[in-house]
């Protein structure tokens, strides 16, 4: 039997994320949902309780645990692209999206420190802005 992908061209890696937004300047706002999307999926597998708007800043507490699955190309070992979707939200209604980012995971597949990245944040009203804390734990 031929096979394409063998199984140790496949990683799957845990990754520890902190979020928080910045520059939240829309009124009327006092709470934000955060949900990460698979792209390859399309469905949310994680949904952030609502964080409240403080002085323009929206933070969430508690980290989160998202497991990434990679394939690694046999012939020059990279990892092949596993875009997420950060998609704020208000939490009202499916309409009440804020804004969204990306993050290419296999850019963090083998970071040995924690990664600090700044995102703007597409679709928004506002200069709001995504701050994620991505940490690889195995």
């Amino acid at each position: 039997m031929f096979r394409w992908r063998s199984e140790k061209n496949k990683v799957k890696t845990i990754f520890k994320l902190h979020f928080h937004v910045t520059q939240v300047e829309q009124s009327g706002l006092d709470s934000l949902v955060l949900s990460i999307v698979p792209g390859d999926i399309g469905k949310p597998t994680t949904r952030l309780e609502k964080a409240v708007i403080n002085n323009g800043v929206c933070k969430w507490e508690n980290p989160v645990y998202e497991s990434v699955k990679f394939i690694r190309d046999a012939k020059n070992g990279k990892f092949g692209e596993r875009v997420y979707y950060f998609v704020i939200s208000t939490g009202l209604s499916k309409a009440s999206t804020f804004g969204d980012v990306s993050v290419d995971f296999a850019d963090y597949a083998e970071a040995a420190k924690i990664s600090s990245v700044s995102l703007p944040i597409k679709n928004s009203h506002s200069d709001a802005v995504l701050h994620v804390s991505i940490q690889r734990l195995q």
